[in-house]
């Protein structure tokens, strides 16, 4: 004798029953899960470290400056925009080199860089020697770092810091000559 579901319908032939478990379709549910997980963790880690677009500006001054430059002395050392031509800016991200996505006449961008990290580090090779190169926030009118060169004077190297804006400009004081 076969006992019946109470819920079962009253339709179905008596000596028919359903054997073994129900099938569950648990495989996509685990990999929606993940899914899941996977886009949770980038986007925490996105805004967690601000992945933003960077952009450098290289600008030439008349007057040498350093990290404790004031803004009245940037504006005083007569700093103007210059070719970007013969230059070249590279970004050290947590160790991985990389180079601007787009150069324009006067400045490189960096695309998707992480902001709110301090293993951020810039690279500027330049085509004559400088007196010093200093990497400057305009949105926030200050100095933020003095790079450091090597002996040609003409690879200049520094840790931009963290929680930075997304504009610096790369104010380069060019050796003298004579």
């Amino acid at each position: 004798m076969t006992s019946r579901h109470r819920m079962e319908a009253a339709w179905t032939h008596p000596e028919s029953s359903v054997k073994g478990r129900v099938r569950r379709n648990r495989a996509w549910v685990l990999a929606l899960m993940f899914a899941l997980v996977v886009v949770v963790a980038t986007v925490s880690w996105s805004r967690m470290m601000g992945v933003a677009d960077v952009t450098y500006e290289l600008r030439v001054c008349d007057r040498p400056l350093s990290a404790a430059s004031t803004w009245t002395e940037v504006e005083a050392a007569g700093c103007q925009a210059a070719p970007a031509a013969g230059t070249a800016v590279t970004l050290w991200a947590g160790g991985d080199q990389q180079e601007p996505d787009s150069t324009d006449r006067t400045s490189w961008t960096f695309e998707d860089v992480p902001v709110n990290t301090s293993a951020t580090g810039v690279q500027v090779d330049l085509r004559t020697p400088a007196r010093s190169v200093v990497l400057a926030e305009p949105t926030n009118e200050q100095v933020r770092r003095a790079l450091t060169g090597d002996a040609s004077e003409r690879r200049w190297t520094a840790n931009v810091g963290s929680r930075g804006p997304v504009s610096y400009w790369v104010l380069v004081t060019p050796a003298e000559t004579g």
